[in-house]
């Protein structure tokens, strides 16, 4: 059956595509408000990142084995109201002028978290709805949505920063996240949990998936690549918009389009990334993924000129991204879900995020002492040379040829 004549995938993708434009806005009038509202630099940028993705490594893996344990509808719903909430807090608090950089602190730990939830839910129930001969098709349909997203969510967000303030702009993030849940609402997939064991705790839970992703060979070794490129992919979010605004002298709208320059090219890796899983294998399209990333990471440094002419090279550079995300977030999500059993999807998930995110923290928190310290620009060299090591890692390991392959028992 087409992933378009499946109801429940498509109730699933028109959620997830609201909510997602919603929050590339506040990637940027999040950061924005603390820079252009309460005057922070580099450091409490690296802050606000670290706090992000912090969730990942305090609550993940606990996430995880509730996503095993319970509903995946229930959790996804909940978690998108407690974003509409959280986010909704910004403005409320600039409106009433008591915003603070510890209020964002706190938005951006309790949003990341929340994250996590849908997240690890959205990727745990797509095979029951879809079917494991579906994935890519799936995942490269729910990549699409992101790579739209990526173009309207900035562009949108720095109009908005510039014409109504930055809080003001996470408000319509705040809508966004409360429609989702209104169409999840409508969501009638059957969910089967398995019965779960009173005797074993939730410790005992989390280890089973830890375990079985480290002994995984082809999946611990994607996690680890991507770990290291997730420490220069955070390195990057940390000092990217002072870098653009103070060193670069791009105005909001101006960051915005550059930013969403990720977007087509990001939908065209998602439409690419089934026919060159198909050709190529899922492991040498990660491979080429990762190539990219670091052409792209390389190249930001050297921005320079006029703002127009570094809007240029920032665009640039944020095009390469664009075949990076999809390309890599299609075959590696489709890899998990292909081999892992159903009943470990959520730790097994849990258990990667933990590693592969678990770096963000002290990777953003550290390119912002850095930025302060000895530079934007060598700070943002040194996180190229990272991504460049994430490549030549997965170029070297058995991954290379890895293709699609069933389900485990």
């Amino acid at each position: 059956m087409s992933l378009w004549r499946n109801p429940d995938f498509a109730k699933l993708w028109t959620g997830f595509t609201v909510a997602v434009v919603g929050s590339q806005i506040s990637v940027l009038a999040l950061p924005l408000t603390a820079v252009l509202v309460l005057g922070a630099g580099a450091t409490e940028t690296g802050l606000l990142v670290a706090a992000s993705m912090a969730p990942s490594l305090v609550l993940g893996l606990f996430v995880g084995a509730w996503v095993d344990r319970l509903p995946r509808r229930p959790i996804m719903i909940g978690s998108d109201i407690g974003s509409a909430i959280v986010i909704g807090s910004v403005p409320a608090a600039a409106a009433f002028g008591t915003l603070t950089l510890a209020q964002l602190y706190a938005v951006a730990f309790l949003a990341g978290a929340f994250r996590i939830s849908t997240d690890l839910a959205r990727s745990a129930l797509v095979p029951s709805l879809v079917g494991r001969a579906q994935l890519v098709a799936a995942n490269s349909r729910l990549q699409a949505s992101s790579a739209v997203a990526q173009v309207a969510g900035p562009s949108l967000g720095g109009v908005l920063v510039q014409l109504l303030t930055a809080p003001i702009a996470m408000l319509f993030d705040a809508l966004t996240f409360l429609v989702s849940a209104a169409v999840l609402l409508t969501l009638r997939a059957r969910e089967e949990i398995q019965p779960r064991d009173r005797s074993r705790s939730i410790w005992h839970e989390i280890v089973e998936g830890v375990r079985w992703m480290r002994g995984h060979d082809i999946v611990f070794r994607c996690v680890v690549a991507i770990a290291l490129a997730n420490i220069e992919w955070f390195a990057v979010q940390a000092v990217l918009v002072v870098y653009a605004t103070r060193e670069l002298g791009l105005p909001p709208a101006l960051l915005g389009l550059s930013i969403a320059a990720i977007g087509p090219l990001s939908l065209v890796g998602a439409m690419l990334a089934g026919p060159l899983t198909a050709r190529f294998g899922l492991g040498r399209v990660m491979i080429g993924a990762l190539f990219f990333e670091a052409v792209s990471r390389l190249v930001l440094p050297f921005a320079t000129g006029t703002p127009l002419q570094a809007a240029i090279v920032l665009a640039a550079s944020q095009a390469l991204l664009g075949l990076t995300v999809p390309l890599w977030t299609v075959s590696s999500v489709s890899l998990t879900q292909s081999v892992t059993p159903e009943r470990l999807l959520g730790r097994v998930n849990a258990a990667s995020r933990f590693i592969s995110f678990g770096v963000a923290p002290p990777a953003a928190l550290l390119a912002g002492v850095l930025a302060d310290g000895i530079g934007l620009r060598p700070t943002l060299f040194a996180s190229g040379l990272v991504a460049v090591a994430a490549f030549l890692y997965l170029l070297l390991s058995p991954v290379r040829s890895f293709r699609l392959a069933p389900v485990t028992a």
